[in-house]
Parts: structure tokens; C-alpha cells; sequence
């Protein structure tokens, strides 16, 4: 985390409670800073932010800085975090809970919206090209299922997935 003079007008001390009344982040204030979830991070080499830092920021009042923050968007779920966390802090989840208020506050960062917007149409988080259907053939794999996109997104619009993804129905 680079040094920063941050003024006591920028922080939010309810932050940490915002993200510790949600059922995703109701262990955060259990952190003590050890550095344990960073440590077992398999992404924390790349991250702009450890996992422990977010935690920090969380905890300080940091709003608008860990909001902001690319990293949380990258987390893996892999729980390694939590596994060896001495206090029984859900990092993974934490991460949910500061994606869930970011998603409602700023949206959702653009690759992810075209990640959405392609499952949203096909049902499918990759679009399966005529190429990858004569591989699959060449190396002897079954043909793809189909996929019941009307019954995802009858499900997504019930979750309101498509507003997020600014998805809009085609009238005809």
C-alpha cells in the first residue's frame, strides 16, 4: 500500500460496520493484521492492494481507497485466506461484501459487464466458435449440451442481473 497523508475529513468510521452487517463481511472487525491471508494468497504477487491491506483500509475508514481498489475483483475464492486465518476471518467473503457495495455505489467494472452480458445472451461465459466445436470433434469430445438461455435469463432478470449489465431486452 503506497504512503499517503490521508485526512481525517476522508475517512467514513462506519465503514467496517457497513461491511460487517452484511452477512458476507461479519467477521471483519475479528482482523488483527497478521498478514496470514496475504501470505496464503496464491494472486497477492499481482495485487495492487494484499489482502491484508484491504482489510486495513476497511478497518481505518478507508472507504473511498478500498472501493476503488482493482484487487478485490480479482480474488480467486479459493478461501486459502480464511483456511489459516488465526482469527476466523472470511477474507473471500469480506471481498464479496466490498464488491456487493461497490456493484451498487459505482457498477461493475466494464470487463466483467461484457463477461455478464455474454452469459446473459448465450448462457455460456465464453463464446464457443465453430473452431472450438472441430477441436473438441478432432480430440474425440462430445458435442457441446445445449444450453436453456431463455430459463438463465428468466433467472438473471429475476436476480435483476441484466440492470447491472445494462442488458435491455429486444423488442420486435
Amino acid at each position: 500500500m503506497s504512503k499517503k497523508i490521508v485526512r481525517a475529513s476522508e475517512l467514513d468510521p462506519d465503514f467496517k460496520f457497513d461491511i460487517a452487517k452484511t452477512h458476507e463481511g461479519e467477521t471483519v472487525l475479528w482482523c488483527v493484521q497478521c498478514g496470514m491471508c496475504t501470505a496464503n494468497c496464491p494472486y497477492s504477487e499481482v495485487w495492487d492492494v494484499k489482502p491484508h491491506e484491504i482489510i486495513k483500509m476497511i478497518l481505518l475508514g478507508l472507504r473511498e481507497q478500498a472501493l476503488n481498489c482493482k484487487s478485490m475483483w480479482t480474488c480467486a475464492t479459493c478461501f486459502m485466506c480464511a483456511e489459516r486465518c488465526p482469527q476466523g476471518v472470511e477474507v473471500g467473503n469480506v471481498m464479496f461484501a466490498l464488491k456487493n457495495i461497490a456493484t451498487k455505489e459505482r457498477g461493475i467494472p466494464e470487463g466483467l459487464k461484457l463477461f455478464g452480458q455474454q452469459i446473459y445472451k448465450t448462457g455460456l461465459s465464453a463464446k464457443i466458435t465453430g473452431f472450438r466445436k472441430r477441436e473438441r470433434a478432432n480430440l474425440g469430445l462430445p458435442t457441446l449440451p445445449n444450453v436453456d438461455v431463455e430459463s438463465i435469463k428468466r433467472l438473471l432478470k429475476k436476480m435483476k442481473f441484466d440492470e447491472l449489465i445494462d442488458e435491455e431486452e429486444e423488442t420486435a
